[in-house]
């Protein structure tokens, strides 16, 4: 028998490269555990990234850690001494943050038990348990699996069997596959927000899209997984190659929920594929109508350009939706359908793209470049389709290969991969393989130069528009602000004088 009374769930410290936003947002993986554990025990939930947001250190590689100090973690721990330590991992940068809690809690107490969930341990289970402080490993959503593990640690009952998880026994690491998953989302219960510090993430207001139009905002997701398989992504994968979604009543009512308790003007919707099920979307749109909710919200993590029409669009907007980032990656059909595998026709983007611009939703996007077999033209088309289109803003990425994503098998077979590529010092802004076309400086070169083009664009063609979405950034970030200016600057000046350097 082993007495577990108290659990305490942890986001760990981010990281970011040098000159670009420090986000910190609500992170829903731990409150929705913490919502389904403390039923059965006492738990608290640690934003160690949001609680220390303002402590930065420089890791070289271009990138910095921000959140609270090891010392501050393990007096935390120590402080309310838990039985169970969970923590999760968003992404692969956070890992050695990860490991390096595991080790406080168990300087502090050997006894305590570690449990570690997330994309790159899903991914990579026997190279993560490679770090004797953690005892398991949930792989992919957690909500069944870890009350189910924790019951039978209680008992004394083997938990080899149990579906999705991974541990060490007699010195191996054995991995169960992760089978089974939550068919009927509305039984989850809503996430913890009363165990988040809520008041923090206004304060920063650095959101997950980088802006907002109100400080007072949460994100929310009101489905899991995406019928499409683009080659970059991971996420499809962790949430079972399956879609599922949540009720729009019961989307609805958290939403309610956010707005009468927690004062919250705007909402971020986090989904991979918020409109897949068009149907469920219009009821969704329409009852934040008819409920009268007066919220502002945006897609953050992009939407399916693929499923939009005039209809929906129009009540997207009736219904308080002011920012769409549209998922386009790239601005050549045929990288979209060889090399990507996105279901996407461009020909139709440019028209839903004027849609949204009359209906005066700003429009931001993503690009991804720098693809296995993607051209020096190719890629200059992206660019310019981007421009083409007089987007509101855009985020241009290189193309990375994620544990779990298609994109990672490729270059790993082919041998595309850097001498000592390494997960956790990903940068989306560099690239780490060299393929027989482009190398990876004149890839980042390209890319330098022509995102400064293209935002230089955008602030000279709209600057009103400019200030209005930045403005809220501006004014409760200006430390930041500058930081950002004098790193683009600077930036700017390496790119096009690098010859000369």
């Amino acid at each position: 028998m082993l007495p577990i009374e108290k659990i305490l769930l942890v986001f760990p410290p981010s990281t970011q490269a040098i000159g670009h936003q420090r986000a910190s947002a609500h992170p829903l993986g731990i409150a929705y555990l913490g919502a389904v554990l403390k039923k059965d025990y006492r738990v608290k939930l640690l934003d160690a990234t949001a609680e220390g947001y303002r402590n930065v250190k420089n890791l070289g590689n271009n990138l910095v850690r921000y959140g609270l100090s090891d010392e501050e973690i393990k007096k935390r721990i120590a402080d309310y001494s838990p039985n169970v330590v969970g923590i999760t991992c968003l992404y692969s940068a956070q890992l050695p943050f990860i490991r390096r809690i595991c080790q406080l809690t168990k300087e502090i107490n050997p006894k305590s038990i570690t449990i570690i969930g997330g994309s790159h341990p899903t991914f990579l289970p026997k190279e993560t348990l490679r770090e004797k402080s953690i005892d398991f490993i949930i792989l992919g959503e957690g909500e069944d699996t870890l009350p189910s593990l924790l019951k039978q640690l209680e008992n004394g009952q083997d938990f080899a069997d149990l579906d999705g998880i991974a541990f060490r026994r007699d010195g191996q690491v054995q991995v169960n596959p992760k089978t089974t998953y939550i068919k009927n989302l509305d039984e989850l219960p809503f996430p913890a927000w009363e165990l988040l510090p809520m008041e923090i993430y206004s304060t920063i207001n650095i959101s997950m899209s980088s802006h907002s139009k109100s400080r007072y905002w949460a994100p929310i997701i009101t489905s899991r997984g995406c019928p499409a398989k683009c080659v970059f992504c991971s996420s499809v994968h962790f949430w079972g190659n399956r879609y599922r979604n949540r009720s729009a009543k019961n989307a609805l009512d958290e939403i309610e929920l956010l707005v009468k308790e927690y004062k919250i003007k705007e909402i971020q919707f986090c989904d991979d594929n918020l409109i897949f099920d068009k149907k469920r979307a219009k009821e969704i749109f329409q009852g934040i109508i008819d409920r009268r909710l007066r919220i502002f919200w945006n897609t953050p993590n992009g939407i399916a350009l693929w499923r939009l029409d005039r209809e929906l669009l129009e009540l997207m907007k009736a219904s308080g939706c002011y920012e769409l980032t549209l998922a386009i990656e790239s601005g050549d059909q045929e990288v979209l359908s060889k090399i990507i595998k996105k279901p996407l026709n461009l020909a139709r983007v440019e028209s839903l793209t004027r849609i949204i611009q009359k209906l005066k939703i700003r429009t931001h996007s993503f690009f991804i470049i720098g693809f296995p077999g993607e051209t020096e033209e190719q890629i200059r088309r992206t660019f310019s389709f981007a421009r083409k289109l007089r987007l509101t803003s855009a985020w241009f990425f290189i193309a990375n290969p994620l544990p779990g994503s298609k994109l990672y098998e490729i270059c790993k077979q082919k041998g595309y991969l850097k001498e000592g590529f390494d997960f956790e010092t990903i940068d989306y802004c560099k690239s780490n393989y060299e393929t027989p076309g482009l190398t990876s400086r004149e890839l980042e070169n390209i890319r330098d130069k022509e995102n400064f083009i293209f935002n230089l664009g955008v602030l000279f063609r709209n600057p009103i528009l400019f200030i209005q979405r930045n403005l809220l950034y501006l004014i409760t970030n200006p430390l930041s602000s500058l930081e950002l200016f004098i790193h683009g600057v600077v930036t700017v000046f390496k790119t096009f004088f690098r010859k000369r350097i």
